[in-house]
């Protein structure tokens, strides 16, 4: 009898062993695997292949040489078909100057520079260029930027837009927009040198620049046209740009045809708002010496409405 129990006690105790759930095994740490997540392709910083050649771009430094944030303005067809516009911080990268290693304080404003880069670009405005190796410049008189062609002349025109700002400010006062008509200014801009102009002085003054004539920006709706009273002329209207001013440099009339020993240029360059609200530089001349950069300018007459 007793053992016959014992047969029970042992049998019930491999039953409930067996029935019992087994115990887990604590992971290895060692094999354990994290999830796998794809780079995110802007934290990966881009480079060429072996058996790639850079892209090289040549563009004209707008402005920003003195502090190395250069702003360049597409030469040529480029990839815009030379309408584009580029920001480049070239203080840490390689710089050489009519093929000598040279400093980035080398760079001008106004100079011709060659971009080599892996061809990737950041489309903002101004764009931004991808992995930069080398900037390329070349000093006036050379192969690439010989002389003869107007050195810096979206220099000149940027200082006389700022001193046009200056006078009579009440014009431009509380604006948030600014038009800019350099569709006849002399000199023959690129257009990205338009482009980059405009930009560059929207950021100086803080405001939107929308480039175009005055007729263009009225038909576009910019301006605010009221016709005139009882007695006017028929078809006779107040015009004005209620948040905005327009800006316009034109060729000089009573100057055309004339021509120097040394490259002069003649222009005209004024502000307007209304109608009745008008400032502008008259006649204004500005001579370029072959072997440097603009100096300046000359006002003729200045005149107000």
């Amino acid at each position: 009898m007793k053992l016959w129990k014992c047969v029970f006690a042992l049998a019930l105790c491999l039953l409930l062993t067996a029935c019992a759930p087994a115990a887990e095994t604590p992971e290895d740490p060692a094999r354990t695997e994290a999830p796998v997540t794809a780079a995110d392709p802007a934290d990966v910083p881009p480079s060429l292949a072996e058996d790639e050649e850079p892209t090289i771009l040549t563009c004209r430094i707008v402005d920003g040489a003195e502090d190395g944030n250069l702003l360049l303005a597409e030469l040529g067809d480029g990839l815009y078909g030379g309408t584009g516009v580029y920001r480049l911080n070239g203080k840490d990268v390689a710089v050489t100057l009519d093929g000598e290693a040279a400093e980035p304080s080398a760079l001008e404003d106004g100079m011709v520079v060659e971009v080599a880069f892996n061809g990737s670009v950041l489309e903002s405005f101004p764009a931004q260029f991808g992995e930069v190796y080398q900037i390329a410049g070349y000093s006036i008189g050379s192969e690439k930027n010989p002389a003869g062609t107007c050195y810096d002349l979206c220099g000149l025109y940027l200082q006389v837009l700022d001193d046009l700002w200056e006078k009579d400010k009440g014009l431009n006062e509380n604006i948030s927009l600014a038009g800019l008509d350099l569709s006849n200014a002399p000199g023959e801009l690129t257009e990205s040198e338009k482009a980059a102009l405009a930009w560059r002085f929207g950021e100086m003054h803080g405001v939107e620049v929308v480039q175009g004539t005055f007729q263009e920006l009225k038909e576009q709706g910019y301006l605010t046209s009221e016709p005139l009273g009882d007695g006017a002329p028929e078809g006779a209207a107040f015009v004005h740009w209620e948040d905005g001013c327009l800006f316009s440099i034109t060729p000089s009339e009573d100057h055309e045809g004339e021509s120097y020993s040394l490259p002069t240029l003649f222009f005209n360059a004024a502000k307007w708002r209304s109608s009745l609200g008008a400032y502008g530089f008259y006649d204004c001349s500005a001579m370029w010496p072959q072997g440097g950069t603009w100096n300046g300018y000359q006002i003729g007459s200045e005149m107000i409405s």
